[in-house]
């Protein structure tokens, strides 16, 4: 597993956005008329009303022309100083990707979205203001409701440009986070991330902050669609390629650590196909307590040892942990398996498997009933010392056994499976358990 070490000041990352040409997969759909219009807010205000009525989102009259979404279309003739204005509709829930391309080296025009409110004022959601002739784009959540292009000019040789948006309605769990500064924050846990990308301009960015400073792991599993890239910050965007474990050490207390996914510009958006972003804490140990009731007469060593009974119990099994990060924190949301065994003799399916995820604690606490008891070795005579008695007991026994697996996060061991800690490994698989059916006391006698 590769390791990457971050470096304490990620500053440079809300400094470092480059403007590039807007992808888009919008069609043109030619020439429309301009429509200038008056005493609209300038970027980045409310209007408190552009009209004393008062009326309903349904009942809502467009004040500049529609035109359907999905689109691109081309202005011509506009002159510095004009508002023009085109008004578009969203029936659901949505993510609008507004464009505003193809403008010449003497044009400059500013674009905002604004929603047209039930109370008949206006409300901007967002504005993209670049200089020069650089490409505009405003990404946003769209509610159903009235909306409008918005275009400012601020100088135009009268060359032709082109506006349009596109809108996805197949949005993950994470829209809207297409930027550093609408970063989906995860929580101080570990986090598995189901995505998709709605279209080829959309980037998913996300923040972790390693509160205790520990060493965590990324993966970006993407299904072998090829389809993302998926990258960390480390002085600059650096790429970690599909499947492949990342350790991001040397990290200090309360490091933020800002990680993103977007699109392979190769291969046109599918939002049907997803992918799982992973961003754990390393699991580096763990306490750990099996036991079965806390008043067992145990059956000792020297009574049966071939297989000796680690774990005892009557009628209920317990196990708890403790799930530890390199700080040696509790981590929530770790996961640990317990396979339970519990007549080792019988030659049908017996394994359970018991899949526990970790509380805000670090912490697991399970208990298993035992139920029916089936002895599957012949009883054993022992002996108890208690309160100056020596007792002879006879016990009947269902053998079993039982392992304990956490994966660690860390990535892929020497065979290609994920790396595990736990109790049972490659020299003793499992650890012996005796269901004690029933005990019988033979003597009793003054020590």
């Amino acid at each position: 597993m590769k390791k990457l070490t971050l470096p304490l000041s990620l500053l440079s990352l809300l400094f470092s956005a480059h403007i590039f040409a807007v992808e888009h997969e919008l069609e043109s759909a030619g020439q429309v008329d301009k429509f200038v219009i008056k005493g609209l807010p300038s970027q980045n205000a409310v209007v408190s009303s552009v009209s004393k009525q008062t009326i309903t989102d349904s009942a809502i009259t467009p004040i500049c022309p529609t035109l359907a979404t999905g689109s691109l279309y081309t202005l011509s003739n506009s002159q510095a100083g004009e508002n023009v204005c085109y008004h578009f509709e969203i029936t659901e829930r949505s993510k609008t990707t507004a464009l505003l391309v193809g403008q010449s080296t003497d044009t400059n025009v500013n674009l905002s979205i604004l929603r047209h409110n039930p109370d008949d004022t206006f409300t901007v959601i967002g504005s993209s203001a670049n200089t020069g002739n650089q490409d505009e784009a405003v990404i946003a959540l769209t509610e159903p409701g009235h909306y409008y292009w918005f275009m400012e000019v601020i100088e135009s040789d009268g060359s032709p440009y082109n506006f349009g948006a596109a809108v996805a309605t197949n949005l993950d769990a994470y829209e809207f986070n297409d930027t550093v500064a609408t970063s989906t924050i995860l929580p101080d846990r570990q986090n598995k991330i189901v995505g998709n990308m709605d279209s080829i301009n959309d980037v998913d960015y996300f923040e972790f902050t390693a509160v205790n400073g520990q060493n965590l792991s990324v993966v970006l599993e993407d299904d072998l669609t090829n389809e993302y890239f998926f990258e960390v910050y480390n002085s600059g965007w650096v790429p970690i390629p599909a499947y492949s474990y990342r350790l991001l050490s040397g990290l200090q207390p309360g490091q933020k650590v800002n990680l993103r996914v977007r699109p392979n510009d190769a291969l046109p958006a599918n939002p049907e196909n997803n992918y799982t972003l992973t961003l754990a804490s390393i699991v580096d140990s763990f306490d750990d307590d099996i036991s079965g009731e806390s008043n067992v007469t145990r059956i000792p060593y020297s009574a049966q040892n071939d297989p000796y009974l680690t774990t005892q119990a009557y009628n209920t099994l317990s196990w708890s942990l403790v799930l530890r990060d390199s700080t040696g924190k509790p981590i929530e949301g770790a996961v640990a398996t317990f396979r339970f065994i519990k007549n080792l003799a019988d030659t049908g399916n017996t394994l359970t498997n018991y899949e526990v995820m970790s509380d805000e604690n670090g912490e697991i606490s399970e208990q298993i009933n035992l139920n029916s008891c089936n002895p599957n070795i012949p009883p054993v005579q022992h002996t108890e010392y208690s309160f100056g008695y020596e007792n002879v007991w006879e016990s009947e026994v269902e053998v079993g056994a039982w392992r304990l697996e956490i994966p660690t996060n860390k990535g892929l061991d020497e065979n290609g499976n994920p790396h595990r800690i736990g109790i049972g490994g490659e020299n003793v698989k499992t650890v012996t358990f005796g269901h004690i059916c029933n005990q019988r006391l033979i003597s009793s006698n003054p020590t």
